[in-house]
């Protein structure tokens, strides 16, 4: 009598398998016994010995396991059975066949543009187990093989181990030459005995030809701070440039899988503009750039800059360090590496007197900010580059205003700007 077991079935022996030989609570029912697969593979697997469980009734054994390929199976009829795969190799309670009975890896299908080939690289191999034992009785088992992937993207997990894997690098861009640290951490997928012989690394910029890199790569798992090679590998990089990195495994069948991410070099740009008010009223006459906030003339803590008579604004004290240049830059459009020039090329003052409406002001200004927490604080110091631009100003009898939109950002590169030093204001 032929015995049908589906899916749930064959985890279900595989689960009740796992308990001691002399647990008598193992059914097998009407059959002699049931063959569990036990192992997964890559696209890299093309000679493994993949391995079957067998679990037989007491006084049975398995005389014969055969591997077919399972054609056109639905949930009522599970198994319909094609060509042989493969006579599986029995050693006692475990048979084994190789993986390279299977034929192509490079064959599952997949569709693009509504139009499906069986040109896949990873797939499922339907298949099914045909189990012959020396009580007379066989078992039929529906079997899906999943060939996976050979190379992956790894998450770094607390920053020392790459175990999670994850469907992309998780780096998509980095600030234009700012050596922050992004990781990009990938690892291949083999059984034991296959041989990786190589991972070769390439890159491509905005959309060109591959140029592998100098580099050698692990064959099982490496980490690359993409933010730090350096950009005259690529001959060059200016803000905007998108680099793909790609990884190419190899094993020693010559079987090969890729993996790629696309990580742009993105500007250093100023954060969202905000706006803010100046006068010679007590209540808006000082102001801070940090808070976005007026403060009170009598506040000598909290305030950045301090209204002066003649539509201008100064630093509030020598505990300040900030100070400005009248700038030609373009309020929308310039970044950040702009602002840094144009301070370095101007005149920097205390204080700007005589502003305009669409006058525009750069300043630098330095402050002391916990990067750690309130219950770590670790206190640094930290250079802003701003741009203000004069929106509106209101002069009426005795009253003086200053409207203006400004923005800020922290320039990141290798080298720190230097703090802007405290001067005596005037």
């Amino acid at each position: 009598m032929k015995k049908y077991i589906k899916i749930a079935a064959i985890a279900l022996v595989a689960v009740l398998a796992s308990c001691s030989s002399d647990d008598e609570t193992i059914d097998f029912s009407e059959s002699g016994g049931n063959a569990v697969p036990q192992a997964s593979i890559s696209r890299l697997d093309t000679n493994f010995d993949l391995p079957i469980a067998l679990f037989t009734k007491e006084g049975v054994t398995a005389t014969k396991v055969e591997i077919y390929q399972n054609i056109a199976a639905t949930t009522a009829d599970p198994v319909k059975l094609g060509p042989k795969v493969a006579d599986a190799t029995i050693a006692g309670n475990k048979a084994t066949f190789n993986t390279s009975t299977l034929g192509s890896f490079d064959v599952f299908p997949v569709t693009a543009n509504g139009v499906t080939t069986n040109t896949g690289k990873t797939g499922v191999f339907v298949l099914a187990i045909i189990t012959t034992y020396s009580d007379g009785t066989t078992t039929k088992a529906p079997y899906r093989l999943t060939v996976a992937k050979g190379i992956v993207w790894k998450a770094d997990d607390h920053g020392t181990a790459t175990t999670t894997t994850t469907t992309t690098s998780g780096v998509t861009a980095v600030l234009y030459e700012d050596p922050t640290p992004a990781f990009i951490h990938y690892a291949t997928v083999t059984n034991a005995g296959t041989v990786v012989t190589s991972v070769v690394g390439s890159w491509s910029k905005n959309g060109g030809a591959f140029t592998p890199f100098a580099d050698t790569f692990s064959t099982t798992k490496q980490s690359i701070d993409v933010a730090n090679i350096p950009y005259s590998t690529y001959g060059g990089l200016v803000a905007g440039d998108k680099i793909t990195y790609r990884f190419v495994v190899t094993s020693s069948t010559g079987q090969q899988d890729t993996i790629s991410t696309t990580v742009t070099f993105a500007d250093q740009l100023y954060d969202a503009a905000k706006d803010g008010v100046l006068s010679n009223s007590d209540t808006t006459s000082q102001f801070s750039f940090a808070t976005g906030l007026n403060y009170v003339g009598a506040d000598a803590t909290n305030p950045e800059v301090t209204f002066t008579q003649g539509f201008g604004f100064k630093r509030s004290s020598n505990n300040v360090r900030i100070q400005f240049v009248l700038s030609t830059l373009d309020f929308e459009d310039s970044n950040l590496f702009d602002a840094q020039t144009a301070f370095d090329n101007g005149t920097p003052l205390a204080a700007v007197t005589n502003l305009h409406v669409d006058d525009v002001i750069l300043y630098k200004v330095t402050r002391n900010v916990n990067l750690g927490t309130a219950d770590k604080p670790n206190f640094q110091d930290v250079t802003y580059f701003g741009l203000i631009q004069i929106t509106d100003r209101i002069a009426g009898t005795t009253s003086q205003q200053l409207k203006f939109s400004y923005k800020e950002g922290v320039l990141n590169l290798e080298e720190p700007t230097t703090p802007v030093v405290i001067i005596p204001a005037p």
